[in-house]
């Protein structure tokens, strides 16, 4: 899955032409010249230090064009293969480059200079791009500890391991980039840490609800538990105890679950007016009132959320229409839309699964996990989202929303968020 960023300030200044043949640029922009110099930069336009990835730049004329970061492929077939070249191809044609230059970031063994890791992958990668008139002018495997070029198997010109990653931390880039303020998690410098999800009591409120899950068939409580999820995705603060004891007993049912996800990326409008759980109070009207939920918000903002949300669905296309807006819940929930999603909520949206995934209970531990899941899936991130799809399974091997987003994203499944460089996830993107 790819990360998409876009450097803005990555020109070289060098009164020479680089090995790369990139023309002197603006003196006023940071000066690029050699292979450390855009292995140096590339965590800072990332945000972070890639993980089993292929990073791919544009090169364009005097500067260096859109970065895409993409998971390597799990599977070698060929099939798989091919799909994940057109993903890259796809991506890199836009701003008509002049040409291409590689980084394979791994912790595969590499111990024949002339056999590098992922070298299938690259292979399909380049060729793709050549059909597409992009030449790949360089190729570099970065490991745990060596950086080296794949293009050149002469130890005596290009000596055996490589360059120290060290280098790369002590680069004139790195100097520049950090006066200028910028910094990146070293998350794959050392070890591969995986996030720890220490057991935690679970709320009185959630107890009461595990008890009687049966609650959450009420559309009107529905509502009332979608209006609480819409306070905690909209405001700035963290939820507090009582509130998380509620949230968690809501994920307990799919149906729920799949609405806060809608409503993290788009609305809570769109999650009710296009979830079946409310169909009953879409089509005849009623005078209920949402009941006031342990932790939950006060019954009166809860009843105004919800004719809110009624008038939302009256006037979505001149009139209630079950077919749309199910199709829109869907579109939604698969990241198949042409605008954007709200970044900024979903970013809320996994500070409360994380806390949630903390619980011991299975119940909310798979959907929480599952969440998390779909987060990086939606931000084109597969390792991050497989790593938390199998701990959602373990915890409940049979969770069927952790097993379909582990069969999209096991296949190189993209959402069409991630393949859109006016819809992919980016941290500018999240503070919006």
């Amino acid at each position: 899955m790819d990360d998409t960023q876009h450097p803005s300030h990555s020109r070289a200044d060098s009164d020479r032409t680089d090995d790369l043949g990139l023309p002197p640029p603006d003196p006023e922009s940071l000066a690029i010249r050699t292979a450390e110099d855009i292995l140096a930069y590339l965590p800072h336009a990332l945000g972070e230090w890639p993980h089993e990835s292929l990073v791919a730049v544009s090169l364009a004329a005097g500067h260096l064009g859109p970065t895409l970061r993409i998971d390597l492929p799990a599977r070698r077939g060929r099939s798989s293969l091919e799909r994940f070249a057109e993903t890259v191809a796809d991506y890199m044609a836009h701003g008509a480059p002049v040409g291409a230059v590689l980084a394979v970031y791994t912790h595969a063994e590499w111990q024949d200079p002339g056999r590098p890791p992922h070298r299938a992958a690259v292979d399909a990668v380049v060729s793709r791009l050549a059909e597409a008139g992009i030449p790949v002018l360089e190729v570099w495997i970065v490991g745990r500890e060596h950086w080296r070029t794949a293009s050149c198997t002469d130890p005596s010109c290009c000596p055996w391991p490589g360059a120290s990653i060290e280098s790369l931390r002590a680069s004139r880039i790195e100097a520049e980039m950090v006066y200028r303020g910028s910094t990146y998690g070293h998350r794959d410098l050392g070890e591969d840490h995986e996030v720890e999800l220490p057991p935690a009591h679970v709320a009185a409120a959630l107890e009461a609800y595990v008890q009687h899950p049966e609650r959450w068939w009420d559309p009107l409580a529905f509502s009332a538990a979608l209006a609480a999820w819409d306070e905690v995705l909209t405001g700035p603060d963290s939820a507090d105890p009582g509130r998380l004891g509620l949230l968690a007993a809501t994920l307990m049912r799919p149906a729920l679950r799949d609405a806060v996800l809608v409503a993290s990326a788009a609305d809570a409008a769109t999650a009710w007016r296009g979830s079946a759980a409310t169909a009953q109070l879409r089509d005849t009207r009623h005078d209920g009132v949402p009941p006031t939920l342990p932790g939950g918000v006060p019954r009166a903002e809860a009843a105004a959320a919800l004719d809110f949300w009624g008038e939302c669905a009256a006037a979505h296309t001149g009139g209630p229409s079950e077919t749309s807006s199910a199709l829109e819940f869907g579109l939604v929930l698969m990241g198949c839309t042409t605008s954007p999603p709200a970044w900024g909520r979903i970013a809320r949206l996994e500070r409360v699964a994380m806390s949630l995934a903390r619980m011991e209970e299975p119940e909310v531990r798979a959907p929480a996990l599952s969440i998390l899941g779909w987060i990086q899936w939606a931000r084109g991130r597969g390792g991050r989202s497989l790593k938390y799809l199998e701990r959602a399974l373990s915890a409940d091997p049979e969770y069927r929303l952790a097993r379909l987003l582990r069969r999209l994203v096991e296949h190189g499944e993209l959402s069409e968020w991630a393949r859109n460089k006016e819809t992919a996830w980016n941290r500018e993107a999240e503070a919006a």
